[in-house]
């Protein structure tokens, strides 16, 4: 895990000439990742005593087993997300729609 700067996420919006939207998400990815690490230690020992085919989270389909396969790839991402640098993740524009994604 990379704790070398303060980077957050901010997304923008903009539709049909409107004005520009943007929504900074005001938590350090660094402290995501850790609460996410946090979680996947829970994870880890529920899955050392739920079986691997009945355990269910309230009669979805999605098992512990799934769900702590899902938090290890989200983790993953965030660990990629995490460079020196602030850096443009998404910008894409259309006629009517602008999307931005930036980590700062």
């Amino acid at each position: 895990m990379s704790i070398n700067g303060f980077h957050t996420l901010s997304i923008g919006l903009q539709l049909a000439e409107r004005h520009f939207i943007k929504i900074p998400i005001p938590i350090r990815l660094s402290v995501f990742e850790e609460l996410l690490d946090s979680f996947l230690d829970i994870l880890n020992i529920i899955c050392f005593w739920a079986p691997k085919t009945d355990a269910r989270i309230s009669g979805s389909s999605l098992s512990i087993h799934s769900t702590r396969a899902l938090v290890i790839a989200i983790l993953t991402l965030l660990d990629s997300l995490n460079i020196d640098e602030p850096y443009d993740l998404i910008d894409v524009s259309t006629d009517k729609v602008r999307v931005l994604i930036k980590v700062r």
